[in-house]
């Protein structure tokens, strides 16, 4: 499998995941008639991903898209029949009126726009990472748990033929006591 065709895979079971945790949360919404209104920040290659497939569920409503870069936003918007798009995530916030924001930003930044949402009373689906540490990860599942919501953390990368692979070989010792790793 080369590379193309293992983020073609890959991001089809990350979005096969992603519908499976919030399926006991959108039933909620269903037994209401409702759909979960979902707000997208991150308009770039990572959501060329997640827009056809989340366009198209049926407990689904894509109410708002944001991103640093208008233009991406706009052009999903546009794309995917989204009433509403932003530059900038407290616009978005104040704005729209949704239940689970989806991040799918620079990695750098999901701590920090996740600790937003939530602050807002929104719940969260982030891309992996969720945090930027451990430390951060744990504040932000804290905060959410105090407030009543749910955050989420894609495990696309986690559960990727090639995470699984290198976990196996390493536990099994194949590549000896490892003290560092780096992915090219």
């Amino acid at each position: 499998m080369n590379r193309k065709e293992f983020f073609k895979v890959s991001a089809a079971a990350s979005l096969a995941s992603l519908l499976s945790p919030l399926s006991a949360y959108a039933e909620k919404f269903e037994s209401e008639g409702k759909k979960v209104k979902v707000a997208v920040i991150g308009c770039g290659s990572v959501s060329t991903q997640y827009f056809p497939h989340i366009s198209k569920c049926p407990y689904v409503e894509i109410v708002a898209c944001c991103d640093i870069k208008p233009d991406r936003a706009q052009k999903a918007a546009k794309q995917y029949n989204i009433p509403k798009w932003y530059k900038h995530i407290d616009d978005m916030l104040s704005g729209s009126k949704f239940d689970l924001m989806l991040t799918l930003t620079d990695m750098q930044v999901h701590g920090e726009l996740n600790r937003k949402a939530l602050m807002a009373g929104r719940n969260v689906w982030s891309e992996k990472p969720l945090a930027n540490s451990y430390k951060e990860g744990k504040e932000l599942y804290d905060l959410a748990t105090s407030k009543g919501l749910r955050i989420w953390g894609a495990p696309a990368v986690v559960n990727s033929p090639q995470f699984a692979f290198m976990a196996e070989q390493i536990n099994k010792g194949t590549l000896g006591n490892l003290a560092c790793a780096s992915l090219p």
